[in-house]
């Protein structure tokens, strides 16, 4: 007999709490890549990308290319989404995986910011090191508003930052 939830529900969480965090942590340490969304004249964009996250969970770095439409759709409305999945494409999935949505504000860097931001990113990505320090990429910081945590098939979870 399956286990999984034939209702959605939903619930509100803090990243302060232990259990919380330490998940967000797990996903997002783990996880080398997710899906960046934008948006620009109400056409939606989906992007796969590799990412790093800060230590305190409340920013997310990815680099893209100036020369691209979810660039020019970040320049124009910095309003993202960012989804992480722990998906494995396995028939245990709807039980197991855990899929991430993080809510979040786009800004690109310069500076010693820009540096401190691919510093970061190079950790978990060193084989994108030149890339992210090529002068036509742009680093990008996503200011995390708020993650949606989807488990258990209709189990969700909104995480404020709080």
């Amino acid at each position: 007999m399956s286990t999984l939830m034939t209702e959605p529900r939903f619930s509100e969480a803090s990243i302060a709490q232990p259990e919380i965090r330490a998940n967000l942590e797990v996903i997002l340490r783990e996880q080398r890549s997710g899906v960046l969304c934008t948006c620009f004249m109400d056409i939606p964009l989906c992007s796969q990308m590799a990412f790093a996250v800060a230590g305190d969970l409340r920013t997310l770095i990815v680099v893209t290319p100036r020369q691209t439409t979810k660039y020019d759709n970040m320049s124009s409305n910095p309003n993202v989404s960012f989804l992480v999945s722990t998906s494995r494409n396995d028939p245990s999935d709807p039980s197991t995986a855990q899929a991430l949505t993080v809510t979040a504000f786009a800004t690109e860097l310069d500076g010693e910011r820009r540096h401190q931001a691919v510093t970061l990113f190079a950790q978990k990505h060193p084989d994108m090191l030149s890339f992210a320090s090529a002068p036509g990429s742009a680093v990008m910081e996503l200011k995390v508003d708020s993650y949606i945590l989807v488990n258990n098939f209709q189990r969700v979870t909104r995480i404020g930052l709080q």
